[in-house]
């Protein structure tokens, strides 16, 4: 066992650390991730945790970070348009929670503002460079934000799968002025 700190390569410990941090947020959700319950996983001093994340927050937001990067980093192969949309909106249901939480922190705590914007910010673009084929160059600002907007409204809203599929085929048929692909 190393006997401090300068023993222990710093990056090997951040990603144990944020390892122990995602399996916290997963199993309990925001509310049962602190420095005191990583510590308590990993066989820690709680002091040791806040050595390499200063904040409640700083430790949330390398979590998500890293659950979104898990979660939305792998995009079925399978570039159809409803096939790549129906996977996102079901992906984003399942962490709805955590983006709530995300939105939450992100009005007092600039890591999670920064960490707000950048999932944002590539989300729009994946989407905007997925719609492109299938929307006149003029109109694909606009759909793509109205996507985003229905989206995030859609996810908010107690719906079944079924319920979200019917209403995103519809908002792709009409927006996109072609059919949808079929399930």
């Amino acid at each position: 066992m190393p006997r401090n700190r300068q023993d222990v390569d710093r990056d090997v410990k951040i990603a144990e650390i944020r390892r122990a941090a995602v399996g916290i947020l997963r199993d309990g959700g925001p509310a049962a991730l602190s420095h005191s319950a990583v510590a308590k996983r990993l066989g820690l001093a709680r002091t040791a945790i806040y050595w390499y994340f200063p904040t409640k927050d700083d430790l949330f937001v390398a979590a998500l970070a890293d659950v979104y990067a898990e979660d939305l980093g792998t995009p079925p192969e399978d570039n159809r348009l409803m096939t790549r949309l129906r996977w996102a909106v079901e992906r984003l249901t399942a962490l709805q929670p955590l983006t709530h939480a995300m939105h939450e922190r992100a009005k007092h705590s600039q890591a999670a503002a920064d960490l707000e914007a950048g999932f944002q910010e590539a989300m729009t673009s994946r989407l905007r460079t997925l719609l492109a084929p299938h929307v006149e160059p003029g109109r694909l600002d606009l759909v793509t934000a109205a996507i985003v907007v229905f989206v995030e409204g859609l996810l908010v809203q107690p719906r079944s799968a079924q319920e979200r599929e019917d209403l995103l085929h519809f908002l792709v048929t009409e927006l996109t002025r072609e059919p949808a692909d079929p399930a």
